[in-house]
């Protein structure tokens, strides 16, 4: 078998641009929410990138909510959920609320988390803390 450098070269090549390909593309670093109720917020490093609300929990269909641009040359940021439920001003005894979601880090899924609970509203129910480069 006779040895070819352009064949060599041609390899090389190849696998150089496979790798930056692949490098180019980041990986999935999202929060994937089923359920909220009230409204939640995302923040990163203390800044507000992220609002949505929804009424009783029900969201029509999951929303994704991308951290990529977010995170980007952070070296282990920290990413905050917090979920509001807002004041009833009709409830006698209680407002129910509810948080669901699916936290995905580097094309993993690394965390799932389901919260319910009762308040009057008008504050802050729930909070998760990630430190991005430790779940």
């Amino acid at each position: 078998m006779k040895f070819s450098y352009q064949r060599l070269l041609t390899v090389i090549v190849i696998m150089i641009a496979i790798v930056n390909i692949s490098q180019a593309q980041p990986k999935r670093n999202s929060i994937l929410f089923f359920s909220i109720d009230n409204w939640v917020e995302v923040y990163v490093e203390g800044e507000m990138v992220f609002k949505k609300a929804s009424d009783a929990g029900n969201l029509k269909q999951p929303v994704e909510f991308d951290l990529n641009p977010f995170i980007q040359g952070i070296e282990e940021p920290l990413v905050e959920i917090k979920l509001i439920n807002a004041k009833c001003t009709t409830c006698d005894t209680s407002n129910g609320w509810i948080i669901e979601f699916e936290v995905f880090q580097d094309g993993e899924s690394v965390d799932y988390m389901l919260e319910k609970g009762d308040s009057m509203g008008g504050d802050t129910v729930f909070t998760m803390i990630y430190e991005w480069g430790y779940i």
